[in-house]
Formats: structure tokens, C-alpha cells, sequence
């Protein structure tokens, strides 16, 4: 999970996630839910003050890669396909005509799609910017333009390193010229770091043993009736009558 709490990138760049929308209050008061649930169920979750959850993914990820484990990343999030090895796959859903599209992959998938490796995702993003995590990029260089440079060119170092002998337009290089300082910058904010200071003893996020007389009680209460018949749980006296006494008291004004 994210923390409130301001990340590395933040005091690097103090824009950086500027202009986001607060998250909704409907959404933010069913964190501590999930996370109830979660330790109910016996599963581990991680948050490192700090740092964003996409760290700790990719510190993970690159603890798996070092063990000679396989980490399969399951994610919305195109950001962490800059993640993708011999030894880690992203699978990746998108919302298509109202279903979900699912896509997995590998450092060929990737390649396939994007005709980059993932190395060079974070070089594409320092060049376009990302307009969601308000990461600058180099101004008036859109996604066309930053992806030809990096097809043919692989990364920022060669291409500042070679500014006055690229076969490109001059306008172009001017653009790259102004926005030096910017490019590096949006690099970094682009990075995930694979160095969170987390466990990355795998071993320790084995699940314990579920509570589900606790997990009876929780999801009774919030009517999760579907989930615990597939789970085989049984729903709970006592649940129901908390939930009743929280319906009285919202009535009543007293919630």
C-alpha cells in the first residue's frame, strides 16, 4: 500500500503528483477494511514510509530475481512494465467494452507491443513525461517523437551525449537542448526504486493460518454473502447483530 506520507520523490521534485484529485473519503475509509480483512485471512501486506507501493513491488520483484524465484506482478498499472525479466512477468489488465483484458508480459511480449525493452520504458518516460504522476518529460517532445528517439537511440545518455550529430530535426533538438535538466529529472521520478528498505525474505510473507471465526464476523457484517460461500465460511450470529447496531446508530445519527 501507499502512505500519505510524502516519498523521495517528493522532496525531489515538489510538484511531482501535483493537480491529482484527493482520493475519495468513500474510498480511503475502506482501506482499513481490506487490511482487517487481509490479517484475517492470514496474508501479509507491506507499506514503507517513504516510498510508493510500486518500490516495494520492484524491490520484490528484483529480491526474486536474485533468489531465482519467478515473480508474477498483477497490476493495472503500465508503470511497472518496466519491470519485466527473464524472471518477472506483469500481467497486466485493461478495462475493454466493460470487461477486463488481461495481458502477460514477458520481456518478448513487451517488445512485441511496444518495440522497446524495458529498460527503455523509463527512458520513453523521461522524454514524454507522464501527465498522470505530473512528471515533466521535455516540453514539446509528445509520445511519437520521444518514441522514434528511443527506438532508434535506446536512452537519454547517448542522445545528450550525441545531441549535435543525431539525424534529427533541429526544432526537435532544440526542444531536447532546453529540456536537459528535465529529462534527467523525469528519469529519475520514473524509476522504480528496487531498493525499499522492506523484508524481502519471501519466506516471511507465507500466509498464516486464516482466522475465519474473525473473517465470519467481518463479512457478515459488511454482507459479503457470495465471497464466504465461495470461501466455505459460514456466516455469523454476532456479525449480524454488530451490523444491525451500526445500521441503528447511522439512523440515529450516532454513527
Amino acid at each position: 500500500f501507499d502512505l500519505k506520507a510524502p516519498t523521495f520523490r517528493h522532496k525531489m521534485y515538489t510538484s511531482y503528483k501535483a493537480g491529482r484529485h484527493a482520493t475519495p473519503d468513500e474510498l480511503l475509509c475502506q482501506f482499513p477494511i481490506l487490511k482487517e480483512w487481509l490479517t484475517l485471512a492470514g496474508y501479509k501486506y507491506i507499506e514503507c514510509e517513504g516510498y510508493e507501493a510500486d518500490d516495494i513491488l520492484g524491490t520484490l520483484s528484483a529480491s526474486c530475481n536474485t533468489q531465482g524465484d519467478t515473480c508474477v506482478i498483477a497490476t493495472g498499472d503500465r508503470d511497472s512494465l518496466q519491470l519485466v525479466s527473464d524472471t518477472t512477468r506483469v500481467l497486466l489488465t485493461v478495462t475493454k467494452a466493460g470487461q477486463p483484458e488481461i495481458t502477460d508480459y514477458t520481456p518478448q511480449k513487451l517488445f512485441e507491443v511496444y518495440g522497446l525493452t524495458p529498460g527503455e520504458m523509463i527512458e520513453l518516460k523521461a522524454l514524454m513525461g507522464d501527465s498522470s504522476d505530473n512528471i515533466p518529460g521535455v516540453t514539446g517532445i509528445g509520445q511519437k517523437t520521444a518514441t522514434g528517439l528511443i527506438t532508434k537511440y535506446h536512452s537519454i545518455d547517448y542522445i545528450y551525449g550525441h545531441l549535435d550529430a543525431l539525424e534529427i530535426k533541429d526544432g526537435v533538438r532544440q526542444k531536447l537542448s532546453a529540456g536537459k535538466d528535465s529529462a534527467f529529472l523525469s528519469r529519475t521520478l520514473g524509476t522504480i526504486c528496487c531498493e525499499a528498505p522492506i523484508d524481502t525474505k519471501i519466506e516471511n510473507y507465507k500466509t498464516d493460518n486464516t482466522d475465519r471465526n474473525g473473517l465470519a464476523r467481518l463479512m457478515t457484517k459488511l454482507e459479503f454473502f457470495k465471497l464466504m460461500q465461495k470461501m466455505g465460511i459460514t456466516p455469523a450470529a454476532d456479525g449480524f447483530e454488530t451490523a444491525r447496531e451500526e445500521c441503528s446508530n447511522f439512523k440515529t445519527g450516532e454513527f
